[in-house]
């Protein structure tokens, strides 16, 4: 067996995990550079090489940095996705076809392998991949078992996770359950650069969208247009309230996808009453909205609607929950997000900010979930850590780390490059 990293152990995004026997070879996520990277994107032929006798690609789930790469793989590979997230896919790239060409995109979506969770998949009788939900910032995300048959090596690649979300409390149970003690932990150390951030749960923020909805009539909240547990929280804090859910067609469109995969499981995710945008402006929705208020996510592209919107429904003035990494808002960095910079621009010092204000938390696992996912996998080779900056360490007392360059162990090879 050979592992190789070729991407992710030294950037946050990119991702790009190989596992391989002597006759199969799979790879786990094969994700862009995030936007704004000065890294150098792998080129079509490269990627053609790198899967050119590759039998699958399983992907975490939907983030760009995850699964950006997808239509450039070779049609002949198979590539394996949760099927509610093939559709959050789906919807995405239907929208963005509107503005510009997003033909491959579409048609490498529509060739994805559906998965459910707990199915076992096999690769040429060698490699047994199996997967198990994670609770993250996108729907139906998961981490992966992968045996090889042959040596008994078991990896568990834990794709990004949290444990503070809605359903985090599963992990360690599915854990214990079903993945017991591990080889190779691959796993993601995001959180390492920012170990002093404070954890806040997706309830917390809830309970501060119910306050800050009770104090203020029209709110926009910028965030993540797929992130489930925020959506759900902001759609919880409207029916305590009875403000108006008022979302876009794209935003309503993605709703109905989680409540198709996840609103008969718990009611949580039933998005049941959502108000959707078609003129913001006509009588009927102006009466509406201004005897109830509202609460509408937003994205970095809203700026023009916004603006509209400040025009119309100005009897108080609108507040902003800035539900994102604060990173995008710093001025002259890689990262730095002009967009959502001019959309903060709009509300002056009436914003709810982040982790400070509580209203924004990390789709990513602590430091200390970090260390109790070692200790509940026990892996007995080590640990690699993937999707984390350059300048941090992962630290796990007792456990072997892997970094940089070739490591032999028995009969297996483990490369990071």
């Amino acid at each position: 067996m050979k592992i190789t990293i070729h991407r992710g152990a030294n950037q946050i995004g990119g991702c790009i995990t190989e596992i391989a026997t002597e006759n199969a070879k799979i790879f786990i996520d094969f994700g862009s550079n995030l936007l704004g990277s000065k890294k150098n994107e792998l080129s079509p032929k490269k990627i053609a090489d790198l899967t050119s006798e590759a039998d699958a690609i399983f992907y975490t789930h939907y983030h760009g940095d995850h699964v950006g790469l997808h239509h450039l793989i070779p049609e002949n590979v198979k590539q394996y996705m949760g099927a509610g997230a093939i559709e959050v896919m789906q919807c995405k790239y239907q929208t963005l076809s509107k503005y510009q060409d997003m033909r491959a995109e579409l048609a490498a979506t529509e060739r994805m392998i559906p998965f459910k969770p707990t199915d076992c998949i096999n690769i040429n009788n060698e490699l047994l991949v199996t997967p198990y939900f994670v609770s993250h910032s996108a729907f139906d995300a998961y981490m992966f078992v992968v045996e090889d048959k042959k040596t008994k090596t078991k990896i568990l690649h834990t794709g990004d996770f949290h444990s503070h979300g809605y359903l985090g409390k599963g992990l360690f149970p599915v854990l214990n359950k079903f993945v017991g003690n591990v080889d190779i932990l691959i796993t993601e150390g995001t959180m390492l650069a920012r170990e002093q951030e404070e954890v806040i749960t997706e309830s917390q923020i809830m309970q501060k969208t119910i306050e800050i909805l009770k104090a203020h009539k029209y709110v926009f909240a910028l965030c993540s247009s797929t992130d489930i547990d925020r959506l759900a929280s902001f759609h919880v804090a409207c029916k305590e309230t009875k403000r108006v859910f008022f979302v876009d067609e794209y935003q309503n469109n993605v709703l109905q996808v989680f409540t198709k995969y996840a609103g008969t499981k718990t009611n949580l995710y039933n998005f049941d009453t959502t108000f959707q945008l078609i003129n913001f402006a006509a009588e009927k929705v102006k009466n509406k909205l201004t005897k109830k208020g509202f609460l509408m996510p937003i994205r970095s592209s809203s700026e023009k609607l916004i603006k509209a919107m400040m025009n119309v429904y100005n009897d108080e003035q609108p507040w902003l929950i800035y539900s994102m990494w604060s990173g995008y808002t710093e001025e002259n960095k890689e990262y730095t997000n002009q967009d959502i910079i001019n959309i903060r621009k709009l509300f002056g010092t009436r914003i709810y900010d982040g982790v400070k204000c509580q209203v924004h938390t990390s789709g990513h696992a602590d430091v200390k979930t970090l260390y109790e996912l070692c200790k509940a996998v026990n892996p007995s080779i080590g640990v690699i850590p993937i999707h984390k900056d350059a300048n941090t360490n992962y630290v796990a007392e007792g456990y072997r780390v892997f970094t940089e360059g070739d490591t032999k162990v028995g009969d297996r090879i483990i490369h990071i490059e």
